[in-house]
């Protein structure tokens, strides 16, 4: 799993790319948390390069948006591919996240 991290202005934009599965999910849920530790709560997760994500890892999204809520902040997802997209609709999450096309869309969310 190769996360990469960018500003824009006060949304922090996390790039994952790989799998997030049950050997990911807890080094990519710690470094997320950190991040939210830290005081960044406006979040856009551009999973363009994400090739899977299993139940582990969308457990982590979960816990993720938990806390980003907590500190009263934003989080959206930006350019599924139609896989994870597939996963994310069985799965009933289309419902509970902030889903966008372009990270650029999910940026704007996260800062309005």
């Amino acid at each position: 799993m190769e996360i990469t991290e960018e500003k824009r202005g006060e949304v922090t934009i996390i790039a994952l790319r790989g799998r997030l599965d049950a050997v990911t999910s807890p080094g990519v849920e710690k470094q997320l948390l950190a991040l939210i530790a830290r005081g960044d709560v406006r979040v856009a997760l551009n999973l363009s390069g994400l090739d899977y994500i299993s139940s582990l890892g969308l457990r982590v999204l979960l816990t993720v948006a938990k806390q980003v809520q907590t500190g009263s902040g934003r989080l959206a997802l930006a350019a599924l591919n139609d896989t994870v997209r597939d996963i994310f609709r069985l799965a009933g999450f289309t419902e509970l996240f902030s889903v966008y096309q372009t990270p650029d869309q999910a940026v704007a969310y996260c800062a309005g």
